[in-house]
């Protein structure tokens, strides 16, 4: 009990359990090409969503009616995006790492919720095809999303096919 430092035996036996990567396990889980297909779509929308929110913001795509992109406007969609993509950074890495997914995504779902019904309650008179076609666009394709989100949610596998 005097000589209290490790020797070589027991270095290499905490590395060897130590050893199995993260690409192993993810490796043995195989997701569906259903989740992979939602994911994507999923990481779709919200990249378009904040190019286009980018775009208006910078005044590089122009609207269809000036009016509607005013700084009350701009400051709600702003925080709208950030939310955005920091969830579906959390998103992503949850996949990646095949930890808290379905907690990442119950989070967005609540998230999601509100914001579609805020984009219904708030711009319900402010959908037309015609004079705002990137508004009508976007409250018209979130509940979609939300749909989307939610099988994706639920198509996820996050143990062994024999556990």
């Amino acid at each position: 009990m005097a000589d209290k430092k490790i020797n070589t035996t027991e270095i290499n036996a905490i590395l060897e359990v130590f050893a199995e990567s993260r690409e192993v396990k993810a490796n043995i889980i195989k997701q569906s090409k259903t989740f992979k297909t939602l994911l994507l779509l999923c990481n779709a929308y919200v990249v378009v969503f904040l190019v286009i929110y980018y775009f208006l913001n910078s005044n590089l795509l122009n609207a269809v009616d000036a009016d509607l992109i005013s700084e009350d406007f701009l400051t709600v969609f702003n925080g709208r995006a950030i939310v955005m993509f920091w969830l579906f950074l959390g998103i992503n890495m949850a996949a990646y790492f095949n930890l808290g997914f379905k907690v990442m995504c119950l989070i967005a779902l609540v998230f999601m919720l509100n914001t579609t019904v805020d984009n219904f309650i708030i711009f319900s008179g402010l959908i037309s095809l015609n004079d705002r076609p990137y508004l009508t666009t976007f409250v018209v394709s979130r509940p979609l999303f939300f749909v989307g989100l939610t099988w994706l949610a639920l198509s996820f596998k996050d143990t062994l096919d024999g556990n």
